[in-house]
C-alpha cells in the first residue's frame, strides 16, 4: 500500500518521539517566540496612543514616581509591552518579556494537548494556535503591535486548564499552578491594571473550582499576587509609600472609564454581539451535559474569563477589544477535549468569520501583512539591539522626523529651555522628540479624568509644579477632544487651572505656549439658574465684562435606562450637550463641576477659547425614556488680563 504525502505525514507525527523532551519543547517554543511577533514598526510614531505609549517609556527615564508624578492603568513595568524603541535597556528588556509571553501560551496550549495527542502533533497544532491567536491580537495599525498583556492572560487561563483537563491531577500540580499564576498576576498588573487582576481572577477561580475546601491553596494565591506587586514595585524603582495612590487612582480612571469612554453599540456590532451569544449558550449547554466530556471546572473557568472578557468587548466596541474575547473563544475551543474534530473546525471558522465580519476586508488584510512579516520584523528587531549604534541611529532618525512633523516653533523651545513642561492634550511624544525636561499633569491625558478626584489631582499638580504647558492647539473652534468630546468639559477643573494660573506666552504654528504667572481668576459668582429638557436649548447669560468668563455646571437627571444603557450593562446611548447647535460628548461624571463657555479674549486662539451663546442637553440615541433634562447653574468669573 503506498501512502499519499499528507498520509506519510500524518502518521510521522503520530509516531515520531521528538517533542517528548522538555528541552525539544523548549526549543520550540523559543523559535515560535521569534517567528510569531506580528507587530507593526518599531519607530515611535505621533498621535493619541503613540504618545501614552511613549509616557510608559519616558516617566522612567524621566525619574517620574507612579502614583505621584503618573497616573494611568498602565503601570510601571508598562514600557515592557512597548515595541517602539525609545530606550536600549528598556527596548532589551520589553523583548525578553514580550517573547516570554508568546512562549508561555504556546507551552500552556502544548501542555494540554499532550493530554490527549502524540508529541509532535501537539507541537505543531500548538504553534498554529499561537500564531492564529497573536495574529488576531495585534493592534492599531499606526502605533502599537501585539497586545501582549492580553496574550497574557490567554496564556494564563491555558496553563491553569491543565490540572483541570489531566486525571488525577496531584495536589502539588495544583498548588504550583495557581500560586504561579497569582505571582504572575502581580507582574502584569504592573504591567497594565485591569490585565493584572483578570490574570489573578483567573488564578483564583481555578484554584477554586478545583476544590473549594482547599482553603490553604487560595490563599496562597491571594499571598502570591500581594507579594509580587509589592516585589515588583520595588523592582520598578517606585517608593513603597506610592502604590496605595497608585492602586487607588487606578481604580478611579477604571470606575469612570465605562461611560465616559464606551461608544454607542453600531449594527455591525451585530455578528460579534451573537458570536458572544452563542458562545455563552454553549457554555451553559455543556456545563448543564454535566462535564461527561469535557470538565465543569474548565468550563466554569472560561466561563469567568468570557465574562471579564465580554464586558470590555462590548463596553468600547471596536476591532481591538473584541479581539480579546475572539482570542478567549480561539484558545478555549483549541484547549477543550471536543469528542469531533469537525465540530471544533467549524466552531474556529464561525468565531474567526464573525471577527473578519466585524473589522471588514482592512481586518484581514492588515492582519495578514502583519503575520507575513513577523519573522523578518523579529529579526531586524534582534540586529537592532546587537549591531553596536543600529539602535541610537533609529532613535535619532525616528525624533528627527517627530521634529519635523511637530515643528514647534523656536521661540517656544528657547523660552522652555530646561525649566519643566507639561504638553496638553495628548502629544507627549515631543518632549521626547525636543529633549524637554518634562513634569505633567498626573493623569497625563486629560481625556482619562473621568472623575472629578481625578481632575482635581491634575488641577492641584499643574497650579504647584510645572512652568509652562505646551499645548496643540485643535483645529476645531471650540476645541475638541477624542470621541467628540468638548476639550473645556472632560477636564473643567485642569481648564481653569490653566486659566487662572497661566498666562498665554504665544500662539504660533498650531502650538500655544502658556507660562506659569500668578494667581488670575476671581471667585465664581453665580448667575441663574435654569432648567433644560429635550431637544431646547437656552442662551448663555453673556459676560457682564470684558474680563470676564462664564461657566456652567450640569445637573442631569438620568432615567434607569441611561444609568444602564450608558455603559453599565451594555452602551446603546451616551449623553451630549449642545453648543451653538453642535452637539459633544457629555462626561457625565465631571458634568456638575462648572466648565468654561464663554472666555476673555486673553486666550484668544487657544483651546481655551469658547463663545457659546446657547446650550442644551440631549442623547445620541434615543430609547424611548422620554427627553433628556437637567438644571444648569451658570456662574461668572472675572480674569485679570
Amino acid at each position: 500500500m503506498v501512502l499519499t504525502g499528507s498520509e506519510r505525514v500524518r502518521t510521522w507525527c503520530s509516531t515520531t518521539t521528538w517533542g517528548s523532551a522538555r528541552w525539544q519543547r523548549v526549543l520550540a517554543a523559543l523559535v515560535t517566540a521569534v517567528i510569531v511577533q506580528p507587530q507593526w514598526s518599531v519607530d515611535a510614531g505621533v498621535g493619541v496612543d503613540p504618545s501614552w505609549e511613549a509616557v510608559l517609556a519616558l516617566a522612567p527615564l524621566h525619574h517620574l514616581a507612579w502614583g505621584r508624578d503618573v497616573v494611568f492603568t498602565y503601570g510601571p513595568l508598562g514600557f515592557l509591552q512597548t515595541v517602539s524603541y525609545y530606550s536600549f535597556g528598556q527596548s532589551v528588556l520589553a523583548s525578553i518579556y514580550q517573547m516570554a509571553v508568546v512562549a508561555a501560551l504556546f507551552l500552556g496550549v502544548c501542555a494540554v494537548l499532550r493530554l490527549r495527542c502524540a508529541p509532535m502533533t501537539s507541537l505543531l497544532i500548538a504553534f498554529v494556535a499561537t500564531a492564529g491567536i497573536a495574529t488576531l491580537q495585534v493592534t492599531h495599525g499606526n502605533s502599537l503591535g501585539l497586545m501582549y498583556p492580553e496574550l497574557a492572560i490567554l496564556a494564563s487561563i491555558a496553563w491553569a486548564a491543565v490540572p483541570m483537563l489531566q486525571q488525577d491531577t496531584s495536589r502539588s500540580t495544583m498548588f504550583v499552578t495557581c500560586v504561579v499564576i497569582g505571582l504572575v498576576g502581580g507582574l502584569q498588573l504592573l504591567v497594565k491594571f485591569n490585565t493584572g487582576l483578570t490574570t489573578f481572577a483567573i488564578g483564583l477561580a481555578a484554584s477554586v473550582l478545583l476544590g473549594w475546601k482547599a482553603v490553604v491553596r487560595h490563599c496562597a494565591t491571594v499571598v502570591a499576587f500581594s507579594v509580587s506587586v509589592v516585589i515588583c514595585w520595588l523592582l520598578a524603582g517606585q517608593q513603597p509609600e506610592n502604590l496605595f495612590a497608585w492602586l487607588r487612582y487606578s481604580v478611579a480612571i477604571v470606575a469612570g472609564y465605562n461611560e465616559a469612554q464606551a461608544v454607542p453599540l453600531p449594527l455591525y456590532a451585530i455578528p460579534a454581539l451573537l458570536m458572544a451569544l452563542l458562545w455563552v449558550g454553549a457554555l451553559c449547554w455543556a456545563f448543564a451535559q454535566g462535564g461527561t466530556k469535557i470538565p465543569r471546572s474548565f468550563i466554569g473557568l472560561v466561563g469567568v474569563a468570557t465574562l471579564i472578557t465580554a464586558k470590555s468587548a462590548f463596553g468600547r466596541y471596536d476591532l481591538w477589544h473584541i479581539s480579546m474575547l475572539v482570542g478567549l473563544i480561539v484558545v478555549s475551543v483549541v484547549l477543550a477535549p471536543f469528542p469531533r474534530v469537525r465540530l471544533r473546525a467549524i466552531a474556529l471558522a464561525g468565531v474567526v468569520l464573525a471577527f473578519l465580519v466585524a473589522g471588514g476586508p482592512p481586518a484581514l488584510h492588515d492582519r495578514s501583512v502583519a503575520a507575513i512579516q513577523a519573522p523578518a520584523q523579529s529579526v531586524d528587531r534582534l540586529t537592532t539591539l546587537a549591531v553596536p549604534g543600529r539602535f541610537h541611529h533609529r532613535i535619532e532618525q525616528a525624533k528627527a522626523r517627530q521634529r519635523e512633523f511637530y515643528a514647534v516653533p523656536d521661540r517656544f523651545l528657547t523660552t522652555i529651555g530646561s525649566r519643566t513642561v507639561h504638553v496638553d492634550p495628548v502629544d507627549t511624544t515631543v518632549v521626547w522628540a525636543y529633549n524637554l525636561a518634562w513634569q505633567p499633569a498626573p493623569v497625563f491625558a486629560t481625556y482619562s479624568t473621568y472623575l472629578p478626584s481625578l481632575d482635581q489631582l491634575n488641577s492641584d499638580s499643574l497650579s504647584q509644579r510645572t512652568d509652562f504647558v505646551l499645548s496643540r492647539v485643535s483645529t476645531a473652534s471650540p476645541a475638541a477632544g477624542i470621541n467628540g468630546r468638548l476639550a473645556v468639559q472632560e477636564s473643567p477643573l485642569y481648564s481653569r487651572a490653566l486659566l487662572c494660573d497661566f498666562a498665554v506666552a504665544g500662539v504660533e504654528n498650531q502650538w500655544a505656549l502658556f507660562t506659569r504667572s500668578a494667581q488670575r481668576c476671581g471667585p465664581l459668582t453665580k448667575r441663574s439658574e435654569v432648567e433644560v429638557s429635550g431637544n431646547g436649548s437656552v442662551k448663555v447669560p453673556p459676560p457682564s465684562a470684558p474680563d470676564m468668563a462664564v461657566l456652567v455646571g450640569i445637573d442631569l437627571n438620568p432615567t434607569i435606562i441611561d444609568r444602564l444603557f450608558q455603559g453599565t450593562i451594555l452602551p446603546l446611548t451616551t449623553p451630549t450637550v449642545t453648543l451653538d447647535g453642535t452637539s459633544y460628548r457629555l462626561i457625565t461624571g465631571n458634568a456638575a463641576e462648572p466648565f468654561l463657555v464663554s472666555t476673555p479674549g486673553s486666550v484668544r486662539g487657544t483651546n481655551l477659547e469658547i463663545d457659546a451663546h446657547t446650550i442644551g442637553v440631549g442623547r445620541s440615541r434615543e430609547l424611548g425614556q422620554g427627553p433628556a433634562n437637567a438644571r444648569l447653574r451658570f456662574y461668572e468669573m472675572r480674569v485679570a488680563p
